[in-house]
């Protein structure tokens, strides 16, 4: 349970700015926000951590309103927690074209173009916070610093082609493995 404060401990070259109900989390090349509800507070700690404070008093709180805080503070914590490993590392997928003819090609203005078997390409605007670098026509490589915005516009990604179970083709991540289905016997 939620019960005690929080501490998240900032490494350094990461920067903190708390307004009203937005976290602010930077370095020298992004930022990158995450929002809180009005059942926690953020505050800055002298030693350079995060603290996360519960505004509302779970002794007096009824049990339905402490099983309902005590799962949002922890998704508060994962999110932010989330938010400094990107801006230290980063996210990175690898995403795989299968298919014969299949391919997918960069353009210069935040645009990829998907061939993918159908009578016209399809283009997909890529968001500004994502890298997309294509070495080879089947193999896409995308980098953030945000886990959600990068698991979005992988989603949107599949979407224009959804993996066949039938004929192992379609756009997949690399690694996920496909289970092949039989065809049906008459």
């Amino acid at each position: 349970m939620f019960l005690k404060d929080q501490k998240i401990n900032i490494p350094k070259g990461i920067s903190v700015d708390i307004r009203k109900d937005l976290i602010t989390l930077s370095n020298t090349q992004t930022k990158v926000f995450v929002k809180t509800t009005k059942a926690f507070k953020a505050c800055l700690s002298e030693d350079g951590s995060l603290t996360l404070i519960g505004t509302h008093s779970l002794k007096g709180a009824t049990k339905r309103v402490a099983r309902r805080l005590s799962p949002m503070g922890g998704t508060l914590k994962a999110n932010i927690l989330s938010a400094i490993s990107g801006l230290v590392s980063g996210f990175s997928k690898e995403i795989e074209i299968v298919g014969v003819g299949y391919k997918a090609e960069y353009l210069s203005s935040k645009k990829l173009s998907l061939k993918l078997g159908y009578s016209h390409d399809i283009l997909l605007d890529v968001p500004e916070n994502i890298e997309v670098v294509c070495p080879q026509e089947t193999l896409l490589i995308l980098r953030s610093h945000c886990s959600e915005s990068l698991g979005s516009f992988i989603t949107e990604l599949k979407k224009s082609k959804i993996p066949d179970v039938y004929k192992n083709k379609g756009i997949l991540i690399k690694g996920d493995v496909l289970l092949s289905k039989k065809f049906k016997k008459k």
